[in-house]
């Protein structure tokens, strides 16, 4: 799972990486595109990666054209 606060970091991060996409990032579209790509991707093999994974390896996984959608 991922917290709000963790959702609102990795958002700001994304922002930062994709300052043309800056206004259509969210933290809960962000939110929801990890938890439910994680449970499918990831599996039971690290429940806690999103939560506690190094942030830059977050980032790099996340597909900002799906979160923006």
């Amino acid at each position: 799972m991922m917290s709000r606060g963790r959702a609102q970091v990795l958002a700001e991060a994304l922002r930062k990486k994709y300052p043309k996409k800056r206004k259509r990032i969210d933290a809960d579209a962000v939110r929801m595109f990890c938890v439910s790509n994680a449970a499918a991707e990831r599996g039971a093999a690290d429940p806690d990666w999103l939560e506690r994974g190094p942030l830059d390896e977050i980032v790099a996984w996340v597909d900002v054209e799906q979160v923006v959608r």
